[in-house]
C-alpha cells in the first residue's frame, strides 16, 4: 500500500537510504526536510510475510520497503530520493512508487517533474525513461566512486 509518509517512517527510510546511496540522508535530515511547506513524500508500506526479513533488517520498523521524497513549488516537482530495500527490488516497488507520485502531481496541475540519477543506474534510467522523462542536462563527474566518478544526467517529464 502507497501513502503517505509519517514522521515515524524516518528510520526505516534512513536504514533504506544508508543501504542504497553513498550520501545517505539520516532520520535527523528526514525530520528537517519533511518540516519544508514543499515536502512531498511517499512510502511503500507493505506486508512482508517474510519473518526472516525482518529479524535480518533490524533497522526497518513496520512494514516500509520503499519510498519517494520530493518537493514541490507552485508547477514543479523534484524527486530528491526514490529507493527500495534492496531485497524487494525487480518487483514493482520503484514503478508503484513514480507512477502514484505522477499521478499525485497530475492531480494538483504540476507542469514539469525533475529529477537526477547517476549515469550508470540502468535499472533507474529505464524506469524514468518508461515513465516519459528524457535528459536535458549533465553533470560531469558528479558521483563519486571507488572507481572512478559517474556523471549525473538531469531529467524531465513535462505534462500532457
Amino acid at each position: 500500500m502507497i501513502r503517505a509518509i509519517r514522521t515515524d517512517d524516518c528510520a526505516s527510510i534512513a536504514a533504506i537510504e544508508a543501504q542504497t546511496f553513498n550520501t545517505a540522508l539520516d532520520r535527523g535530515r528526514l525530520l528537517t526536510l519533511m518540516k519544508m511547506r514543499a515536502f512531498c513524500g511517499f512510502v511503500d508500506d507493505t506486508n512482508i510475510p517474510n519473518s526472516a526479513y525482518r529479524q535480518n533488517n533490524p533497522d526497518m520498523s513496520g512494514n516500509l520497503v520503499g519510498y519517494l521524497l520530493a518537493t514541490i513549488i507552485v508547477d514543479e516537482a523534484e524527486i530528491l530520493s526514490i529507493a527500495v530495500s534492496s531485497d524487494h527490488q525487480k518487483c514493482g516497488r520503484g514503478t508503484g512508487l513514480l507512477v502514484h507520485f505522477l499521478a499525485y502531481i497530475d492531480a494538483q496541475d504540476v507542469k514539469t517533474a525533475l529529477l537526477e540519477v547517476a549515469a550508470d543506474n540502468v535499472s533507474a534510467l529505464t524506469l524514468y525513461q518508461r515513465h516519459g522523462f528524457a535528459e536535458f542536462g549533465r553533470r560531469a563527474s558528479y558521483y563519486k566512486r571507488s572507481v572512478g566518478d559517474c556523471d549525473a544526467i538531469m531529467m524531465r517529464r513535462l505534462s500532457d
